[in-house]
């Protein structure tokens, strides 16, 4: 990503709360992961009528990605996204969550919450979640775009909805764009009112790399299968140090300094 652009992007999270990548991925990656995830979701989902909500919600959620299927493991890393990531919360970040959103037809409207909100932290506080929604269909105002409160990153406390209300926007974009928000910023899941429309969206979320991640990628995805990530997927799911110290592995012994002074990717995956 060119550096202008990439600054660019970040005066904008750090002005509003977000930032729009259009174009960021090429359209037979999108369609690849479109095929996919449909096919996921058929495996995976139980038998509905069609337009009928599955489990009293008309979003349907697909998680474990990474370890379904290696057409999901450059997207944690793409090249135009993650430079905008790393300059939000810093090169040593986490990958925090990675899931598949498909809103079809119906109500699934969310309170307007952030995504820092499990974070005992007093806001306003510096950057500690940066959220990504990858557009694999268009996203629209009609089909459940994500609605955003411009600038409430910098908010003290919850808005009050009625009040704000009018000033929520849907972040609207083509397929193949990405949405980039500080995980400060309120928001929320809309209503997808269209008669038959289906809006797909990876949800990936990264934090701070002094943060617990929500996933427990450890536990989550086998040790094998992480063996043969990129290394900078290896780095993000955790197999990495935060500033050289957090994240060591402790050596037996008595001595209570002893940690290991080797990073984990090369040891517990056998690199």
């Amino acid at each position: 990503m060119d550096e202008a652009v990439r600054l660019a992007h970040l005066d904008s999270i750090e002005r509003d709360g977000y930032t729009i990548v259009p174009d960021a991925i090429d359209p037979e990656h999108v369609a690849r992961l479109l095929q996919r995830v449909r096919e996921l979701e058929r495996e995976t989902l139980p038998e509905v009528e069609e337009g009928s909500p599955v489990d009293g919600s008309s979003q349907l959620r697909t998680g474990g990605l990474l370890s379904l299927d290696p057409v999901f493991w450059d997207v944690p890393i793409h090249q135009e996204i993650l430079p905008i990531v790393e300059g939000v919360l810093g090169l040593g970040c986490l990958l925090t969550t990675f899931s598949a959103i498909d809103v079809m037809p119906g109500e699934n409207r969310q309170p307007l919450h952030p995504d820092d909100a499990l974070i005992p932290l007093k806001r306003p506080h510096q950057p500690i979640v940066c959220t990504c929604m990858w557009a694999i269909t268009d996203f629209t105002e009609a089909n459940a775009a994500t609605r955003l409160l411009p600038g409430s990153h910098r908010l003290d406390g919850p808005p009050e909805y009625e009040a704000v209300r009018g000033e929520l926007i849907p972040a609207e974009m083509k397929a193949g764009s990405v949405l980039v928000f500080d995980g400060s910023l309120w928001h929320q899941a809309a209503d997808n009112v269209t008669e038959d429309e289906w809006r797909l969206g990876l949800q990936v979320s990264y934090c701070a790399g002094w943060i617990r991640p929500f996933t427990n990628h450890f536990l989550s995805i086998h040790r094998e299968t992480a063996a043969k990530f990129p290394e900078r997927l290896v780095e993000l799911v955790g197999y990495s140090t935060f500033n050289g110290a957090i994240g060591t592995i402790g050596t037996p012994g008595t001595h209570r300094y002893a940690n290991s002074a080797f990073r984990p990717p090369a040891s517990a995956l056998g690199r």
